[in-house]
């Protein structure tokens, strides 16, 4: 089985087409709607979803448009991202000043330099891999919230990103009551569909793009964009460019997922020597680039007659 980008260079592309490419779905949305109110209300707000649902695209999307300074706390072991880190963050990225040290005199240098960025700008701390933090610093969060500047209080806006609810768990209830939470559903037909056109789907014919949008892998992005790879590399051995219908109906059956709802499966073709049909597409391929170039050649020697 060749890798992602073999596949992509068998094809003749140049680049990546999964890579930075944008689509908007019913959930990026949604994170705008939820972010748009979170951060004018400054609130605590959790967006939940698993891996490869595109949560973290849709969440730096909807903080872009919000035009908000985005403060990231984070550690290479996130279980211990203690509260100490989370303020450090704040200080450091909203100030030029160093972390003074002592319980007192640290949480007065952190109330006033949030306090006064808090009046030109709108803050909010992003944490992910949310699920991970341990319930003491959850629960602090709660208390750092709550210092005041000039008699406001709720100066920030914390979001909690997470691949399953961070306040799910004993000893966090009342942080709970005090946040919001939204789940990710995942890529409806329509936009996994519409996803495939929109990056790769010069290789895939309408039928094919019916059949693999009613598959489980569909609903999420890493896992489409990893089922799309198998079957252009499928249907290239089988020395064919375009996905078929029966290429999804083989490679859902050989992945042991249910198979599409449409239509019926389509006869078998003759086997074929994985290497000899990849070397006729890639011939083919070559054949057609020669004739091109030559034809483009007389272009301009008639021209120059």
């Amino acid at each position: 089985m060749m890798n992602k980008l073999e596949v992509f260079s068998s094809l003749g592309l140049k680049v990546d087409p999964f890579h930075k490419a944008s689509f908007t779905t019913g959930d990026s949305l949604r994170v705008l709607r939820i972010l748009t109110m979170a951060v004018e209300s400054r609130a605590m707000v959790s967006i939940v979803g698993e891996r490869g649902c595109g949560k973290t695209e849709a969440v730096k999307a909807a903080l872009k448009k919000l035009g908000v300074t985005t403060i990231h706390a984070k550690r290479e072991d996130q279980e211990k991202l203690t509260i100490a880190d989370i303020k450090t963050a704040l200080i450091l990225e909203l100030s030029n000043e160093n972390v003074k040290r002592g319980g007192v005199v640290s949480s007065m240098q952190l109330r006033r330099i949030v306090g006064e960025a808090s009046r030109k700008q709108k803050i909010v701390v992003v944490i992910e891999e949310a699920q991970r933090l341990h319930s003491a610093t959850l629960r602090s969060l709660k208390s750092m919230r709550e210092i005041e500047w000039l008699s406001e209080d709720e100066l920030f806006t914390i979001l909690l990103v997470a691949q399953s609810d961070p306040m799910n768990r004993a000893g966090v209830s009342e942080v709970r009551l005090r946040s919001d939470c939204v789940h990710m559903q995942g890529l409806t037909d329509a936009e996994a569909a519409g996803y495939v056109r929109s990056t790769v789907g010069r290789y895939f014919d309408d039928a094919s793009l019916e059949a693999l949008s009613d598959l489980p892998q569909a609903k999420n992005f890493l896992e489409l964009q990893e089922l799309l790879v198998a079957l252009l590399y499928h249907a290239l051995t089988a020395g064919r460019e375009v996905v078929s219908e029966q290429d999804v109906r083989e490679v859902a059956c050989r992945e042991s997922a249910p198979l599409p709802r449409s239509g019926k499966a389509k006869p078998q073709s003759q086997p074929v020597s994985s290497g000899d049909a990849l070397k006729s597409v890639l011939a083919k391929r070559a054949a057609t680039n020669t004739v091109t170039s030559l034809s483009d050649h007389r272009s301009v020697s008639g021209a120059e007659l």
